[in-house]
C-alpha cells in the first residue's frame, strides 16, 4: 500500500512539473507571455504553426495573425513573427544569427553563404565578391554586357521567334528557369563554359527534374543531389581551364570571363583567414558550393518573377503597347536581330547601356510592382535572439535562443505603405523623389532581397537581368494567356505558381529584315 502511495505521489510531482514547466511558464510566466498569441494553443504548443506549414498556409496565416493583433504575434512557445521597420531592422542589421534550420542549403556538405549561421564568417565570404555584384559594376561590366547580349541574340529571341512563326504556345515559367540558368552561369563561369537550357530542352528538363527530387526530399532526392553537385564540379573545372581572354588574340566566337568563380577562388588563395581552404581540390569544393547556391538562387527565382511579370502585362494588352513605347526610346533598340559590332572577327550584339534601361520609369514600375505582390521567397527569415535578451516592439526581456523573423509576403501588404496591397497597381511606383521609384516609405517596407549584411548578393544582378529579359521580349512580342490554370502563388519558402506553369502565346511585333530562328522547340 505505502508503495502505492508513493507511486500516486512521484506521478503527481512529475506531472505538476511537467504542467508547471509546459504550461504555467510559458502561458503565465514566460516574458513571451504577454506576447498575443496568434492562436491560442501558441503559447503552449508549437503544434498551430506546424500544422500550417505542412499544409501550405504559413504565410498567409501569419499575415492574418498581424492584421488581428498587430506588428508582433508569438507563433509558437519559443518562435515570434514581427512585421514592422523597427523590428526588421533590429532583426536583420543588428547581428541575430540564423537558425540551424539554414544548414539544409549547403552544398557537398560545405557552408555556404545563404548556410552559414554565423556573421562573422559569412562576413568573410561576401566580402570576397560583393564588389563583382555592386550595381555600378555590374552596370559597367563588359564581359556581361557581352554574355547577354549572346543568350538573347542566340539563344532567347530566336526560340521566341521560331515558336511565333509556328504559333506555338510557350510554357514561360520553364523557358524562365532555362533563361535564368544560362544567364546566372554565365557570368558565374564565362559565356563559353555557360549552361545552354533555352535551347537544350531535354538537358534543361533533366536538370530541374533533379533539381524538383531535391527541393521536394522526393525518393532518389540524394542521388538528384549528387547528379547537381557533379555538374556544378563540371561548370567549375571547366571555369579554371579557359585560357586567358587577350584582346591580341583573335577567338571564333565571343567568350568572356568566368567572373564570380575566378573573383572568389582567386580571393580564397590569397586568403589568410584560419579555416579556409588550402589544397586546390579543398578550394574548389568550397567555391563550388557558393556557385550551386548562386544558380540554384538565381534560376528559381527570377523564373517565377519573370513568369509573373509576363501573367500581369499579359492581362493588359494596353500596358503591353505603353510599356513598347517606353522600350523604343532605348539606343541601340533592342529589336531582333540585334545591331552588332563591326569587329572582323567577333560580331558581338550591341545593348543599350544598362543604366539606360535602368531608367525606364514604367518597366521599373512593372519590376518592382511584381516582386512586391508576388515575391519568389514570401515566407518568414528566421533568426535568433542574442545572448543576453531583446526588447523587441516594446516588449521587454526576450530572452535568448527565441525563433524571430519576418517576411516580405507580411512587409508588402501594409495598406499604410501600399494602399490596396492585394492589387496590382503600378501607379504606386510612377511618384518619388525622381518622379518615378516609389516613396521612401516604400522603400523601407520593401523587402524582396531582404536587407542588413544578409541581404540578397545578387539582387542588383536580379534586376539588371529581369529589366534586360522583360525589355527584350516586349520590344518585339505581344503576348497572350492560353492557358493561367493555377497561377495563383503557392504559400512556401521559394513560391512560384501552385500549377507548375504559365501558358503564353508570342505573337511577332516586326518582321525582322533577317533572321534565322532556332527550330529548338520550348
Amino acid at each position: 500500500m505505502a508503495v502505492s502511495v508513493l507511486v500516486v505521489c512521484a506521478a503527481t510531482v512529475s506531472l505538476s512539473l511537467l504542467i508547471y514547466h509546459y504550461i504555467v511558464v510559458p502561458v503565465f510566466l514566460s516574458p513571451l507571455s504577454k506576447i498575443p498569441n496568434a492562436h491560442f494553443t501558441s503559447s503552449w504548443l508549437p503544434a498551430w504553426i506546424w500544422w500550417k506549414r505542412r499544409t501550405g498556409f504559413e504565410v498567409r496565416s501569419i499575415y492574418a495573425a498581424h492584421q488581428k493583433h498587430g506588428p508582433i504575434v508569438r507563433l509558437a512557445p519559443n518562435e515570434l513573427s514581427v512585421c514592422s521597420i523597427e523590428g526588421l531592422r533590429q532583426i536583420y542589421t543588428a547581428g541575430f544569427e540564423k537558425t540551424p534550420w539554414y544548414r539544409e542549403f549547403m552544398n557537398f556538405n560545405v557552408p555556404n553563404m545563404v548556410s552559414m549561421l554565423k556573421h562573422k564568417p559569412h562576413s568573410i565570404q561576401k566580402r570576397m565578391i560583393s564588389n563583382i555584384y555592386s550595381k555600378s559594376f555590374l552596370q559597367n561590366c563588359p564581359d556581361l554586357q557581352v554574355a547577354c547580349g549572346v543568350i538573347l541574340s542566340e539563344k532567347l529571341l530566336p526560340v521566341l521567334f521560331a515558336t511565333a512563326q509556328r504559333d506555338e504556345p510557350v510554357n514561360v515559367l520553364s523557358l524562365a528557369q532555362g533563361a535564368g540558368m544560362d544567364f546566372t552561369s554565365s557570368y558565374l563561369f564565362g559565356i563559353t563554359n555557360a549552361t545552354d537550357f533555352i535551347r537544350d530542352v531535354p538537358a534543361r528538363q533533366k536538370y530541374f527534374n533533379y533539381y524538383h527530387t531535391k527541393a521536394h526530399k522526393l525518393p532518389g532526392f540524394q542521388q538528384a543531389t549528387a547528379e547537381m553537385e557533379s555538374y556544378c564540379l563540371f561548370l567549375c573545372v571547366a571555369a579554371e581551364k579557359q585560357p586567358q581572354i587577350s584582346s591580341d588574340a583573335p577567338t571564333p566566337a565571343p567568350r568572356t570571363s568566368p567572373i564570380v568563380y575566378s573573383k572568389m577562388y582567386s580571393m580564397l588563395s590569397s586568403s589568410k583567414f584560419p579555416g579556409m581552404p588550402t589544397t586546390p581540390e579543398a578550394k574548389r569544393v568550397h567555391v563550388a558550393s557558393e556557385m550551386m547556391d548562386h544558380l540554384l538562387a538565381g534560376h528559381e527565382t527570377s523564373a517565377i518573377t519573370v513568369t509573373y511579370i509576363l501573367w500581369e502585362l499579359s492581362r493588359q494588352p494596353a500596358l503591353q503597347s505603353a510599356l513598347r513605347a517606353e522600350l523604343l526610346t532605348l539606343s541601340p533598340p533592342l529589336t531582333f536581330p540585334l545591331q552588332k559590332t563591326s569587329d572582323e572577327e567577333n560580331h558581338i550584339p550591341q545593348l543599350p547601356r544598362p543604366q539606360d534601361i535602368d531608367n525606364l520609369p514604367l518597366l521599373n514600375a512593372i519590376i518592382y510592382e511584381v516582386l512586391r505582390l508576388y515575391p519568389a521567397v514570401p515566407s518568414p527569415q528566421p533568426r535568433v535572439t542574442p545572448p543576453g535578451g531583446v526588447t523587441i516592439e516594446g516588449y521587454a526581456k526576450i530572452p535568448a535562443g527565441v525563433n524571430v523573423s519576418t517576411s516580405a509576403y507580411c512587409m508588402h501588404r501594409n495598406a499604410e505603405v501600399f494602399p490596396e496591397p492585394e492589387k496590382f497597381k503600378l501607379e504606386r511606383w510612377m511618384q518619388g523623389e525622381n518622379g518615378y521609384g516609389g516613396t521612401e516609405a516604400m522603400r523601407r517596407w520593401f523587402w524582396t532581397f531582404g536587407s542588413g549584411g544578409r541581404m540578397c548578393v545578387g539582387s542588383n544582378f536580379a534586376l539588371q537581368v529581369l529589366k534586360l529579359i522583360t525589355a527584350s521580349i516586349y520590344t518585339n512580342f505581344t503576348t497572350t494567356i492560353i492557358d493561367d490554370e493555377g497561377i495563383e502563388q503557392a504559400d512556401s519558402y521559394i513560391a512560384g505558381p501552385v500549377g507548375g506553369k504559365l501558358i503564353l502565346k508570342f505573337h511577332e511585333i516586326m518582321s525582322p529584315t533577317s533572321h534565322s530562328a532556332t527550330e529548338k522547340s520550348v
